[in-house]
């Protein structure tokens, strides 16, 4: 079914697992999944694992920030990243691994917030968003 609104709300299930390109310039780019929509149950998977055990601590509000925050990045990363492009740390070009994304991350928070931003939108998986 085709409606006025498939513009702004409807996105491509395909795109939302398989993940898009979000380049940062022409060398630099991200390749992630939808956090959110069709990538749910990975989305819970990794919070069950990584989540689930300082729940009370959270709700609670005694979990440390930076607990918290590393917690939030392994989550983003094992349910959302597939692979990076043209990182460079320490001079270096970096192949892509979970363990090296959350370091990275939680030393580039801003960074994270606009991946996260990115792939929350529903847009962002449509149709018409090619993967490069």
């Amino acid at each position: 079914m085709k409606t006025n609104l498939d513009s702004m709300f409807k996105s491509n299930s395909k795109n939302e697992i398989d993940g898009v390109w979000f380049d940062i310039s022409e060398d630099v780019g991200f390749h992630i999944k939808r956090f959110g929509g069709m990538n749910s149950p990975a989305i819970k998977k990794a919070l069950a694992i990584h989540h689930k055990p300082y729940a009370r601590l959270i709700e609670k509000g005694l979990l440390e920030e930076a607990k918290e925050r590393r917690i939030y990045t392994r989550v983003f990363v094992e349910a959302c990243m597939i692979n990076w492009k043209g990182v460079e740390i320490d001079g270096e070009f970096k192949d892509f691994s979970d363990e090296l994304a959350v370091e990275f991350f939680v030393g580039l928070p801003e960074l994270l917030d606009t991946l996260v931003d990115y792939a929350q939108t529903n847009s962002n998986y449509a149709d018409d968003v090619g993967n490069s």
